[in-house]
Parts: structure tokens; C-alpha cells; sequence
């Protein structure tokens, strides 16, 4: 009998089975759960664990759940500390700081080890000291956070924002300690490539929002943290971020949830609302125009000198306004002397006419002009060319490199190249090309134009031959004006180190951001690395009367949604009308080069 009833009494009141928590209940330390591989010991198995609660992520599109940590650890610095616990009932009452037990099943869900079916939790300690947050120092020694799993972190220092690509759709930054570089920025193509790819991998880590919901930020809820996006006051790379938070698991990377304010430092100087000064008598600047179209898009084929392209650009009127406020507020802004554009619609000259007229209309007088091309090959879009006639007049016609000045140009592959002598006064004449190389899109690339992987992408040889007939027929003079000094501006497709930057250098046309700006420069952002595309080169003469340059970073750290476009975000989720603002940001995916030029200095 007695051996009956203690059998009863074991059955009644073992962790099983207890009809009421008791604080006291024996439990497995959550090191222990976790262990020190990838995958926990404990799997299926039904556990009772202890400890203070570090984040809570409970409600509606959150992370359903809360994430509790030892109140003894190990101090096995291979074992994670940390549990999340997949319970998403919000009236449970405890709040971060309070120490908790529960009971639940050890499962691996997603690459994460957490408890489910936890239940009979019980707060044991009310607003208890949090555990000290582990710092993470960037780069990291491995990219392996498993040890970190759930457990408080925090960064030991404020690190630098790499990447907001993410930031409106997901409420993600990608931080890193420094800005990241693509590549063929700053090694050479070939094996080096492979070592920056490694090195940037380490020195990365994601911020999240505590929410799954997509665009939480414009979705009224409480459920989600949302992060502050606001067209008047752009978060924007190269920006500085602090916070302490959780470490967690979600689609394949560790991300820092944070549980605290996230605290954001002043920007680059040169991504303020006005460009950086660069002296000189007057300015030239390099701006591609992302599409600027003024036909609408319409999903029809109707675009280019044939009408057999369908459209770029804006999709309605109301967006075409928005994106000519936008390039008009640039252009005025950056007040360079001539501009060589790139990404116009390619028609006979409706596009640039139009950008001119409006640049006019916000100036007030007949302060513009422009180089009219007629339509340039057969292509969807043109380079072109335009000026304050104020400032300089153009001396001569103006020459186009294209199959008919050189029989070896391919038109079905690069846009036609443009050049115009330009008179500031008093003689003072100079050369101005704009280009637009080859993109490194692989669609049709074959043999040598296909993706070499040694970091230049598709159609490196294209960009390449064409930057070897862009310097021999400049050096031909082909405006016939005789003027000494001559600037490539535009879109050239290729990083700093890439086969065609060389190949111009090599040719006497120098790269002016090597000099004025040193190795780590950029003009666009892709998949959280930034690098130099858009350039003025200037051969030696053309140097001589360079008096500074300047990339104004307004698009490469911005984010896409502070732009033109209208329609919603997503499906049933309407766009904020206080993203769109007439700033610079988001005016274009490229950001403005510009240098100052002063004859004074000529020798």
C-alpha cells in the first residue's frame, strides 16, 4: 500500500504533471538545452527551464514569442545562454526583467532551438537586473552566432549603417564598421576579389524590427517596432547606430532584435541637402537620371526610335511630376555649368526639352539650354548634354562617337557617345563627353561577355573596347574646336579597379576621384556594398584647371521608397505620403559627381 501511494503521490506531483507551478521546480539549465553544436540534444523532449526574460516579441506579427536566459551561466562561452520561448499569448502577465518558468517541448523550428507548447508559466521575480548583454565587436572572428543564440547582446560601439535596402520592406540595416566597398573597388579583379567577399561577409550584422510584418512602419499596429522612416529625415548609410537587443535566427541569418531605442548619429557630410564645395569658376557634374521618360508607362511598346521598347520610368502623370520635381531640385541644387546626363527617354529631344523647360520654370528665367542630339541610335534611352548659358556657351557642333566616326563601335551594345566644346568666356574652352557604357546585366552574354567571376560581371569586354575607342577618338579632337582640356563624365558601368577604369587611366584619362577623394569612394549602393560607377576623367590638360570633386551621396544612401513613385507598397498597404518630399534623396539610384574648374590655373 504504502509503496502504492507513494507512486501516486510521484505521479501526481512529478514535473509532468503539476496541476500548479511551484518556483521551485526542478529545471534544465537552458545551456545545457542548447549544448555546443548546431542542433539541440533535447529534441521532442519536454522540459521545465528557468530565467529572466531579455526580450518579449509576443502580439500580432511579431516574433510570437519571448526570449528568457540562464540567471546561472555556464561560462562555457560555446554554449548559448539563451531560449526563445514560442508562446504568443499576450496576457500572460510579465514583462521583461521579470523571471519566469515554464514548461514545453525542445524543437528546432527554422535553424532556431526553442520551447513550444509552453505552459504553466509562472512569474518566480518580479523586474530583476537583466543580464549583462554580450558586445559584438565588427568584423567578427567567425560568422557563426550559434553560440549568441537568444541571448542578450549589444553592440560595443556604434557601427556604421551598410546597407538599407531592406529598411522599408522588412525593417532591416545591415551595420557593419565601416562602410562596405564592392570589390573591384579596391583590389584588382582575379583571386583578391574572393578575400574582400570574405572579409565583408564578417563584418556584417542585420538590425531587425522585431516584426514579421512587411512595411510595418505604414500599417497602423502595435504590435511592431517600427523604425522611423520619414522623407524630411531620411535614415541613410553611413550613418552611425547603436542598440542592445536579442540575437536571433530568421530566414538563414542571425539578426539583432533590438529591445532598446535604436540611437542613430548625424550622416556623411556629403549626403546633406547640399552638395560639398569644390571651388572653382564654375562646375561640371555626371547624373545619371534613372528613366527619365516623358512618355508614361503604360506597359505597352511605344518607347525608343522604332517604338518597339516598352517604357521606363514614371507610370502615371502624378509620378512624372514628382520625379522632374525631384531631378529639377538636384540639378538647380548642385548649380554645375554643364551636366552630362544619362537614362534619358532616346526620342529626337522631347525628353531633355522637357527636363530643361522645368529647370527654367523653377529658375524663373532662361537660365538652361541643351545639346540637341535628335535621337541617338536605336536604344530605349540616351546620354545628353546640358548647360546655363550664363555661364559657358557651346563653341562648335557637337560629335558623336558612334558606328559611322568609328566602324568597330557597336551600337546594338552601347549607347552612342556625345561630346561638345564648351566657351566660358575670354577663350576659355573645354571638352565635355558624355557616356553611358554597357551594364552588367548578363542578359545574352556569351563567350568572354558572360561572367567571368572574377568580379567585373557580364560584359566586361564590351565596356573595355569601348573605353579604347572612347580615348582614341578624343584624342582626335572630334569637335575640331582645338580646345586643350577634355572631361569624360557619365556612367561608366565599372569600379574603380575594373578593366575599363585602367584601360582609360593607361590612355591618359585620369579618374579625379583618386585624387580628391582617395581609395574608399563610391556613386551607388548594390546588395549592401557601394562602389564608384559614375566618374569625371579628365585628361592632363583638363586636370590642370580641376580645383576639387565631390560625389554628392543623396541616392546610394537612400532608400527607394523616399521616392517618386505612388502606388502602394504592397497589396492593401497604401505609401505614406510623407516619403515623397522635393529633396534630393531618391532622386535617382546614382549619386551627382561633381568637380570645379578654375582657367585661372591653366599653365
Amino acid at each position: 500500500m504504502r509503496i502504492f501511494l507513494s507512486a501516486l503521490i510521484f505521479c501526481l506531483y512529478s514535473p509532468m504533471s503539476f496541476a500548479k507551478t511551484d518556483c521551485s521546480q526542478p529545471t534544465t539549465p537552458i545551456n545545457v538545452i542548447q549544448g555546443n553544436g548546431q542542433n539541440s540534444t533535447f529534441i521532442q523532449q519536454k522540459v521545465w527551464v528557468k530565467g529572466i526574460v531579455t526580450g518579449d516579441f509576443r502580439g500580432k506579427d511579431r516574433l510570437g514569442g519571448y526570449f528568457i536566459q540562464n540567471l546561472t551561466p555556464d561560462q562555457n562561452q560555446q554554449t548559448s545562454e539563451g531560449l526563445f520561448i514560442q508562446e504568443n499569448n499576450r496576457q500572460i502577465p510579465f514583462q521583461v526583467g521579470d523571471v519566469v518558468i515554464t514548461h514545453g517541448e525542445v524543437i528546432e523550428q527554422f535553424g532556431v532551438t526553442q520551447l513550444k507548447h509552453a505552459q504553466r508559466t509562472r512569474v518566480c521575480a518580479k523586474q530583476q537586473m537583466l543580464p549583462n548583454a554580450v558586445a559584438i565587436e565588427l568584423p567578427l572572428e567567425k560568422g557563426d552566432l550559434e553560440h549568441l543564440e537568444g541571448m542578450r547582446v549589444t553592440l560595443a560601439k556604434p557601427q556604421v549603417i551598410t546597407d538599407n535596402y531592406q529598411m522599408a520592406a522588412l525593417g532591416e540595416l545591415v551595420v557593419s564598421s565601416e562602410i562596405l566597398m564592392n570589390p573591384t573597388s579596391v583590389v584588382l579583379p582575379g583571386e583578391s576579389v574572393e578575400e574582400v567577399v570574405a572579409k565583408n561577409r564578417l563584418n556584417r550584422l542585420i538590425i531587425d524590427d522585431g516584426s514579421m510584418l512587411k512595411y510595418a512602419f505604414a500599417q497602423s499596429s502595435e504590435s511592431h517596432s517600427a523604425l522611423p522612416l520619414d522623407g524630411a529625415n531620411p535614415i541613410k548609410l553611413g550613418q552611425q547606430v547603436m542598440t542592445t537587443g536579442v540575437m536571433h535566427y530568421a530566414f538563414g541569418q542571425y539578426k539583432l532584435q533590438p529591445t532598446e531605442p535604436l540611437v542613430f548619429s548625424n550622416s556623411l557630410i556629403s549626403s546633406k541637402t547640399m552638395p560639398p564645395k569644390v571651388g572653382g569658376e564654375l562646375k561640371i557634374a555626371a547624373f545619371n537620371v534613372e528613366n527619365f521618360f516623358t512618355s508614361i508607362d503604360d506597359g505597352t511598346e511605344k518607347c525608343g526610335p522604332a517604338k518597339n521598347f516598352g517604357c521606363r520610368g514614371a507610370d502615371n502623370k502624378a509620378e512624372y511630376q514628382r520625379q522632374l520635381a525631384k531631378l529639377v531640385h538636384v540639378i538647380n541644387t548642385a548649380d554645375a555649368a554643364v551636366v552630362g546626363l544619362q537614362e534619358l527617354e532616346n526620342n529626337d529631344s522631347k525628353s531633355i526639352k522637357a527636363l530643361t523647360q522645368a529647370l527654367n520654370t523653377s529658375a524663373g528665367f532662361n537660365q538652361w539650354s541643351f545639346i540637341d542630339t535628335g535621337a541617338l541610335g536605336g536604344d530605349v534611352i540616351k546620354v545628353g548634354l546640358i548647360y546655363q548659358n550664363n555661364k559657358v556657351q557651346p563653341q562648335g557642333s557637337h560629335a558623336l562617337l558612334n558606328k559611322d566616326s568609328e566602324p568597330e563601335f557597336l551600337e546594338r551594345r552601347n549607347r552612342i557617345i556625345v561630346a561638345q566644346t564648351f566657351n566660358a568666356g575670354s577663350d576659355n574652352l573645354f571638352n565635355v563627353a558624355t557616356v553611358h557604357f554597357k551594364s552588367k546585366s548578363c542578359r545574352d552574354a556569351e563567350g568572354l561577355n558572360m561572367n567571368q567571376n572574377d568580379g567585373q560581371s557580364c560584359y566586361n569586354p564590351v565596356r573595355t573596347q569601348v573605353a579604347e575607342q572612347l580615348a582614341r577618338w578624343l584624342d582626335t579632337d572630334p569637335t575640331k574646336q582645338g580646345a586643350a582640356a577634355t572631361f569624360v563624365v557619365g556612367d561608366f558601368n565599372s569600379y574603380q579597379l575594373e578593366d575599363p577604369m585602367r584601360k582609360l587611366k593607361v590612355m591618359g584619362y585620369l579618374n579625379l576621384a583618386d585624387d580628391f577623394l582617395g581609395k574608399n569612394n563610391w556613386t551607388s549602393s548594390y546588395r549592401g556594398q557601394v562602389g564608384s560607377l559614375d566618374y569625371i576623367l579628365a585628361n592632363e590638360a583638363g586636370k590642370k584647371l580641376i580645383t576639387g570633386l565631390t560625389q554628392w551621396h543623396i541616392n546610394s544612401v537612400s532608400v527607394d521608397e523616399y521616392g517618386y513613385n505612388n502606388e502602394p507598397l504592397d497589396k492593401g498597404i497604401e505609401r505614406p505620403e510623407s516619403l515623397f518630399q522635393i529633396n534630393p534623396y531618391s532622386s535617382s539610384d546614382h549619386d551627382v559627381v561633381l568637380a570645379g574648374i578654375s582657367f585661372d590655373s591653366k599653365q
